[in-house]
């Protein structure tokens, strides 16, 4: 069980910086924060896992050559605007075609948990990573094998019959359209991490 704690606020973290990475455009104090010792020790930890090292050193590359233009925040958010904001990459319909009955399980959880994000829009990518996040966490602290079962098996839909769906499609669409790099290496190690983790879900997870 502590061992599945862990884990489980491993992956709530995982998740959780991930949507931060893509919700909004990064300010200041956090763009400053890809040259610091904090940033490094994290991709150093993800790159120590096999499957993760080729797309966390992509992204390690990428974070640098951010700090090397001439206003890095300025700059990285003229790129967030066009991808998530005039692209809307993050809104599921623009990159598939969306089932109600997935729409509908979605806005159920994001009704049933809430979120930490300024909407509960169920086509929001962003909204779905959070979710994964928060049901980690709740798992973590289940008073029963019961209510973690239930929270796992919440986990394990939402991996499986949306984000399995939408996470190729996005990533294909952020390396395409991302002439910077940035967020396209981000969105290609996301999908890294997602891979390790829905194999932990489907095949470890209990």
């Amino acid at each position: 069980m502590p061992h599945f704690n862990v884990t489980s606020q491993r992956r709530a973290e995982l998740y959780a910086w991930f949507t931060a990475l893509f919700a909004a455009p990064l300010v200041e104090d956090e763009v400053k924060q890809f040259g610091g010792y904090d940033m490094h020790a994290f991709l150093d930890s993800l790159a120590t896992l096999d499957p993760l090292r080729e797309a966390t050193e992509a992204f390690r590359a990428q974070t640098a050559k951010v700090l090397t233009l001439t206003s890095p925040q300025h700059q990285l958010s003229q790129h967030y605007q066009q991808l998530f904001v005039e692209q809307q990459l993050l809104d599921v319909s623009t990159l598939i075609e969306c089932g109600e009955e997935s729409l509908l399980f979605v806005s159920v959880l994001l009704h049933e948990h809430g979120t930490q994000l300024p909407d509960d829009d169920p086509l929001n990518i962003c909204n779905h990573l959070e979710m994964v996040a928060t049901l980690a966490m709740k798992a973590a602290a289940a008073p029963d094998d019961a209510s973690r079962t239930a929270l796992l098996d919440q986990q394990r839909e939402l991996a499986n019959n949306v984000l399995l769906n939408e996470l190729p499609a996005f990533v294909s669409q952020c390396e395409q359209q991302d002439k910077q790099g940035f967020y396209g290496s981000a969105a290609t190690l996301l999908l890294a991490m997602f891979s390790m983790d829905i194999h932990y879900l489907n095949n470890v997870a209990q």
